[in-house]
């Protein structure tokens, strides 16, 4: 078990195993030959077309497009298909940052294989900073709820939030600091995007493509971080190589895309250094390219 271990955990995928869709010229995800299947018997909506299923160019607009598939999302969630219902609205973008073609319930995001976009937030003590924290750098690590739908249990960074459409990453950062830890918002506000991790994953229910802005945020020693809306159930400060041991010699000890960003912040802190075999093939695979 090492760091790499991580890096190809999240990135292994075999695209011959789906069936990409489009949204006039611009993929728009990819799905499983039996959910394709399917959804060729919704005519209005889809089309077999060249290279793949193709949402019909009757649908111009995004809200049109938005509002025939989530009438097609209604009817396979009856079958138990197609994801659960999250209620929270993921924009369907040909490329990251790319403009958005219609938008889809979170819940069908990695069924449907379409790039979806989040954040995480490093939350640090001490390190030499101005935090008061003094010179040993510390983690803020957050258990996820026993009750969480995904990944139950298991530890994660002390914020990270999917991107909604109806928010910027800014907007995001303030409410998930709020939500999942009580950081106040003049707080949060300090936190700085710092990178960027990009990793294709195939997954049970489909596809995930995704990419995952990274901020970091160095914290009063006084702060201490509460669980407030239910989503987690704890946090500890953990020495920085505490926290790099767990990621080192666990598969599952944090939630499998946690493991990436500790990977980064370790990188970018110089606690993984250019003398490892292995620092070519982390810094590259961390920020793979989207198909």
């Amino acid at each position: 078990m090492n760091f790499l271990d991580h890096i190809r955990r999240c990135n292994a995928h075999d695209l011959t195993r789906f069936v990409p869709w489009f949204i006039g010229a611009g993929r728009a995800g990819y799905v499983r030959p039996a959910l394709a299947k399917r959804l060729r018997d919704f005519p209005d909506v889809f089309e077999t077309g060249a290279g793949g299923l193709m949402l019909s160019p009757s649908l111009q607009t995004p809200s049109e497009r938005t509002a025939a598939l989530e009438d097609v999302l209604a009817k396979l969630r009856e079958e138990g298909i197609g994801g659960p219902q999250r209620l929270e609205p993921y924009a369907v973008a040909e490329r990251v940052g790319g403009r958005s073609l219609m938008t889809i319930d979170r819940g069908a995001a990695s069924a449907f294989g379409i790039i979806s976009t989040g954040f995480h937030l490093n939350g640090t003590v001490g390190g030499g900073g101005n935090d008061g924290g003094g010179d040993e750098l510390a983690m803020w690590i957050a258990r996820r709820a026993l009750s969480k739908m995904t990944f139950p249990g298991q530890l994660d960074n002390i914020v990270a939030g999917g991107q909604p459409a109806t928010l910027s990453v800014a907007e995001n950062v303030l409410k998930e600091c709020q939500e999942e830890a009580d950081i106040p918002a003049d707080l949060a506000r300090l936190a700085r995007p710092v990178s960027l991790i990009s990793y294709t994953m195939e997954v049970e229910g489909g596809l995930r493509r995704h990419a995952m802005y990274v901020y970091d945020l160095a914290l009063p020693a006084r702060f201490l971080p509460q669980p407030f809306d239910g989503e987690v159930e704890s946090f500890q400060l953990l020495p920085i190589g505490e926290v790099a041991k767990i990621v080192r010699s666990s598969l599952d000890g944090f939630k499998f895309n946690c493991n990436l960003v500790i990977i980064d912040f370790l990188i970018r802190h110089g606690l993984i250094d250019p003398d490892d075999p292995d620092y070519y093939a982390l810094v590259t695979g961390l920020r793979g390219a989207i198909p």
